[in-house]
């Protein structure tokens, strides 16, 4: 008899930047509770089904970590939560979630913070993991995997390149990406919530952080078409550009292998073919092929 399990990878942000600029501002949702929330909200999702299976990463502005299932089990199996045993497993969640969040915050020192954090180094761990449990799964098998990202932190342009392939590769595999930001609008996150079909949402309270998630995040796709859900906002499509690392609305494009440049440059530095400011094959969105910088949609 074949079964159907949904699995939930969770990103955490856990960079201490986004927390010290709370506290010196006198805000009512600290770190304590915004880590005892994100628990919360497992929990509820491992008790609501027995199927739901759960994985839980934290990443910072230098590293990742697996947060549960616990990383000293080299296999990161996931524990089959049953009726008789549902207690024992949100108990256990609880420990080696906040023990693991400990230890891990210990290798973060204040003169490394910076406001970003390594979401993509996240994202790509949690995909690879995703792909070892399909290839290891039982035959007869089927599970959906989903991951949520919770970010604090604001967009670093210098992630752009590696998180959009992290993206398409999610889109490729079926892997819906959530977004739930506490911060200011990320484009990033939208890009990658509007291309593999999942949801995003900016917190526009962080003090009902919890009920956001359990409305939104708490069922899969499936039951979301019954859902109201929140209005889609327009998703801010720019690209970054190679050079500088930054989003840009107009630029250059490399003829060859399709790099983005703010400023015409004598050589590209992806695949080092060297630029034609006059080529008719650099155009603008409009068609008109005659300048080489184009409006990039």
């Amino acid at each position: 008899m074949s079964s159907s399990a949904k699995h939930l990878v969770v990103i955490i942000d856990l960079n201490p930047f986004y927390w010290s600029d709370k506290v010196s501002s006198s805000a009512t949702l600290n770190f304590k509770q915004y880590l005892k929330i994100i628990i919360q909200f497992c929990n509820a999702y491992v008790a609501f089904d027995i199927n739901h299976r759960l994985t839980i990463i934290g990443c910072s502005n230098n590293e990742t970590c697996f947060l549960y299932p616990d990383p000293t089990n080299e296999s990161l199996i996931v524990p089959t939560v049953t009726q008789t045993n549902l207690f024992e497993q949100l108990f256990v969640i609880d420990r080696i979630v906040e023990n693991n969040v400990k230890e891990f915050m210990q290798n973060v020192l204040p003169s490394q913070t910076s406001t970003g954090s390594m979401i993509t180094m996240a994202v790509t761990q949690a995909l690879c993991y995703i792909n070892r449990l399909i290839r290891d799964a039982v035959p007869g098998e089927k599970t959906s995997y989903r991951i949520l990202i919770i970010q604090t932190t604001p967009d670093t342009s210098k992630q752009y390149m590696n998180f959009m392939n992290a993206v398409f590769t999610s889109e490729k595999t079926n892997v819906p990406i959530d977004g739930c930001i506490l911060n200011n609008d990320s484009s990033l996150l939208q890009q990658a919530c509007d291309l593999t079909s999942g949801i995003y949402l900016r917190v526009p309270d962080p003090n009902g952080l919890l009920q956001y998630l359990l409305w939104l995040y708490l069922t899969d796709k499936d039951v979301r078409k019954m859902l109201a859900l929140p209005t889609k906002v327009a998703v801010d499509y720019r690209p970054a550009c190679f050079c500088h690392h930054k989003l840009i609305d107009t630029g250059y494009v490399c003829s060859v292998c399709l790099s983005i440049y703010c400023d015409n440059a004598a050589t590209c530095t992806t695949c080092r073919s060297a630029s034609d400011v006059n080529s008719s094959s650099m155009s603008t969105a409009s068609g008109t092929n005659d300048v080489s910088r184009r409006q990039l949609r």
